[in-house]
């Protein structure tokens, strides 16, 4: 049985230099944190006979831990949507408690301090005066944190089109890179290097909307389709603020996604912005309640003119509250008693034990509006501590996933090095052979001449 050397040899340097050219890429890329270590297949090449007839260079492949892909992208969804989340709520919560404490809970306080000095003085006006004075605070914070919260839910809305437009760049992307993988299986090539940047892709869309991929480079989020094969669909917004919605634009219409189906930064934006926005409406609702009650309250009683039905407060549509512009020193409702008579605070009295007892929210019939307030506060506090946690867990998951995956696909310099001076060896011994054959059909041919 005969042996090929000479084809032995010249494959023998091409599948050295072929393996040499993978290894310098690795180390050239080792830094890169997007690049999977690529090696060359090879397959010993029979001849007719049987014996050796040297080797196959079947392709360059790259390392790859699909599992550990999928897991990646779900937890980078995770920390990026409770990243959004978290920082939007947090200028919510500084609304709703401002650090220097002038928020609800004490503009109530401080109206039932002045009603409660009004009962004891209520013919003195400069009392009279700043139990009025603690009612427009009172309506000032109120409008402060409503008109605070729907503009932080509004700013938050508004770069959702800027996200928009990054999420359908990076479809296209991986539509192209998708065309560009399948031309290069299809003339032999390897697609190592575009499959690399399709996977950085897709780990970006998992973080911006929480897409998720198959191994064809099929985008999905929530089930609805961002990229199929060589196509990418157009994700779009319709309306504004609190009334944007989203849709993927399909050959036949329009799909539209609901914010449920959303993960990611753009999930974690609109999340945050809609209980931005029901935070605004439970606030609206609890000083809409008060302001009712003590109108109530108020109107019964009689001002130092003789007269009555005044309310303390205008109310809106939605909630918001105003300080009455009728009120007065003089009309302020603070006795019982149509005649006025001296020393008679009783409706100030009713006033100041108003806010101190319940039922006067139905949301938290058991507890006055100091604690109905500290109430609303107190569950948002823990929104925004849970979402804090939650992008702790995620980063530290996403780090330790990271750190499994490139134990797999990652580049181990000392093992490039000794692979290196393997192949440069191969490829020394194959010229030899080839030498070697050379050298012996020069001397069979000077020989039988």
């Amino acid at each position: 049985m005969s042996v090929n050397l000479a084809s032995i040899g010249i494959t023998g340097i091409a599948a050295a230099e072929a393996q040499i050219a993978a290894a310098e890429s690795n180390i050239s890329n080792a830094s890169n944190p997007n690049y999977s270590i690529e090696s060359v297949n090879l397959a010993a090449s029979p001849s007719f006979n049987g014996a050796g007839a040297g080797v196959q260079i079947l392709g360059t492949t790259r390392a790859s831990a699909p599992y550990l892909d999928t897991q990646i992208n779900s937890t980078q969804s995770d920390m990026s949507y409770n990243q959004s989340y978290s920082q939007a709520v947090a200028l919510a919560q500084q609304i709703l408690e401002p650090s220097s404490g002038n928020d609800l809970s004490a503009a109530l306080q401080n109206i039932i301090n002045a009603f409660t000095n009004l009962s004891a003085s209520p013919q003195n006006s400069t009392v009279r005066s700043s139990a009025i004075a603690s009612l427009s605070q009172f309506a000032q914070v109120s409008q402060n944190v409503s008109s605070g919260l729907a503009s932080t839910a509004n700013n938050q809305l508004l770069q959702i089109p800027t996200l928009v437009d990054q999420i359908n760049q990076a479809s296209s992307q991986i539509a192209q890179l998708n065309q560009q993988i399948v031309a290069a299986k299809a003339g032999g090539q390897s697609g190592a290097a575009l499959e690399d940047q399709r996977d950085a892709l897709v780990n970006q869309l998992a973080g911006l909307v929480g897409a998720s991929a198959d191994s064809q480079g099929n985008v999905t989020v929530g089930g609805v389709p961002l990229v199929s094969g060589t196509s990418a669909l157009t994700l779009s917004t319709s309306g504004s603020g609190v009334s944007l919605s989203l849709q993927v634009t399909l050959p036949n219409g329009n799909l539209p996604i609901t914010s449920n189906q959303v993960g990611g930064s753009l999930g974690g934006i609109l999340s945050a912005a809609m209980d931005t926005i029901q935070l605004q409406s439970d606030v609206n609702s609890l000083t809409a309640s008060v302001a009712s009650a003590m109108n109530g309250q108020a109107s019964s009683g009689y001002g130092l003119d003789g007269s009555t039905g005044t309310n303390l407060f205008t109310i809106a549509p939605g909630g918001t509250i105003a300080l009455n512009p009728a009120l007065s020193v003089q009309n302020l409702g603070a006795s019982a008693t149509a005649a006025g008579v001296p020393g008679d605070g009783s409706n100030a009295t009713a006033i100041a034990s108003l806010l101190n007892s319940a039922a006067i929210y139905a949301a938290s019939p058991n507890a006055t509006p100091v604690q109905a307030f500290a109430g609303i506060a107190s569950n948002f506090g823990t929104v925004v501590q849970n979402a804090n946690n939650s992008q702790q867990q995620a980063s530290a998951s996403l780090q330790s996933l990271t750190q499994l995956k490139g134990s797999i696909t990652g580049v181990s310099l000392n093992d490039q090095l000794t692979n290196l001076i393997q192949y440069q060896n191969l490829l020394e011994a194959s010229g030899r052979a080839v030498q070697a054959v050379n050298d012996l059909t020069t001397f069979l041919v000077q020989t039988l001449t």
